[in-house]
């Protein structure tokens, strides 16, 4: 019966183990905490695109991020509903700069996004805000996000409060959450978005100054057909894409273009680096002193493959009991921020699955660098 040699190794030192186990949670935690706010920043940004019901998408062509106001007219959205296969064409209207709201609890003012609906239409896939669209019918109402950051001040329904020097009722809640760009967002009636912001509206409809335009065709049409023939009809100042394109629009800006992303991605690399740092540390350690040991199994005719063999599965039990408490922890700092913060941080199993596999990775290559010395040591000089 073969002799399960590097767990014997390892175990042979409990106090040893668990300072090796925090040493290498502590790399877990950092690839963990990094990697999470790198996606929580991409998902968050990208929530209110994949909450908007639509087969197609209209912007502007001068568009690439979804906060950067770049509106177009909304005579747009009637040439694409003249196209056969496009059976409605609803405006979204957006404000940034000039949404300023006032924190009903201490009066501080505070700037947020707000969004113009039709509340007709089924604007939002979300069941939670569709089903409160129609009580925007009444003039001056809100529909307001209870994930917003503590500190603009969260408004409760039937409550008053002033948005852009006007006063506005609170007609409900939903559940969307902050960005990195973002503290709170509205919902109002494409009607009311006017009368808080009179330089959208025009004195003829259709030159409306329009964000984003949801275009739904009718069934069985072949989408990427209809995309075509609606951008080879339309004027070049817009732009219409699928859905999909529209949501990887935002994501591949906020990981590629976006030097947040960046940051995030180099503190990953450097997580692994003082992974990889910590766990030679410690097999180096511990290697150097069972040498006697390691020199005896190749004085009795062990091969170097063998040797090799027993320090890399010491590595990987290594990357094993260190992974487990790095996630729990991680987790628990999710959470957390989570919830101080309003963003999306979501520890999911394709996040932990990647985080474990370099943190194998880190613990191999560690135990790679660290086994040369077993390789090179000499029994007669050993002993």
């Amino acid at each position: 019966m073969a002799v399960p040699l590097a767990w014997k190794n390892l175990t042979a030192d409990k106090q040893r183990l668990a300072m090796s186990t925090l040493g290498i949670a502590f790399a877990v935690l950092l690839m963990l905490m990094q990697l999470g706010f790198r996606n929580a920043l991409v998902d968050s940004q990208v929530e209110i695109a994949r909450q908007l019901n639509a087969d197609l998408v209209m912007v502007s062509s001068a568009k690439f991020q979804l906060n950067r106001l770049e509106p177009f007219p909304r005579r747009r959205l009637y040439q694409a509903l003249s196209v056969n296969g496009i059976v409605s064409a609803s405006p979204v209207y957006m404000e940034l700069p000039g949404a300023f709201w006032k924190n009903p609890r201490d009066r501080t003012t505070h700037r947020i996004r707000v969004l113009g609906v039709d509340p007709d239409e089924p604007v939002f896939l979300s069941p939670e805000i569709a089903s409160q669209l129609r009580s925007l019918r009444r003039p001056d109402s809100l529909l307001v996000d209870a994930r917003c950051r503590t500190h603009i001040g969260r408004a409760l329904p039937g409550e008053y409060t002033e948005l852009t020097r006007r006063a506005v009722r609170i007609a409900g809640e939903f559940s969307l959450g902050t960005d990195f760009l973002i503290d709170g967002t509205a919902i109002t009636s494409e009607n009311t978005f006017f009368n808080l912001f009179p330089d959208y509206r025009a004195a003829d409809p259709q030159l409306s100054r329009v964000e984003i335009g949801l275009l739904r065709a009718a069934p069985r049409v072949a989408l990427d057909d209809l995309r075509v023939t609606l951008n080879r009809l339309l004027p070049d100042d817009v732009t219409v894409l699928s859905r999909d394109k529209f949501i990887g629009m935002e994501r591949d800006y906020w990981m590629n273009e976006s030097p947040v992303g960046l940051v995030f991605n180099l503190g990953t690399v450097v997580g692994f680096i003082v992974g990889v740092v910590i766990c030679s540390q410690i097999l180096f350690t511990d290697l150097a002193e069972k040498m006697p040991q390691f020199a005896t199994l190749k004085a009795i005719g062990y091969e170097n493959r063998y040797l090799r063999g027993v320090v890399l599965r010491q590595a990987s039990l290594l990357a094993l009991f260190g992974f487990v408490p790095g996630v729990a922890v991680s987790w628990c700092l999710y959470r957390a921020v989570a919830g101080m913060t309003g963003l999306l941080m979501r520890l999911g199993l394709e996040l932990a699955a990647t985080v474990f596999v370099l943190t194998l990775a880190m613990c191999l290559v560690s135990g790679w660098l660290a086994v040369r010395k077993v390789l090179a040591a000499d029994p007669a000089d050993v002993f």
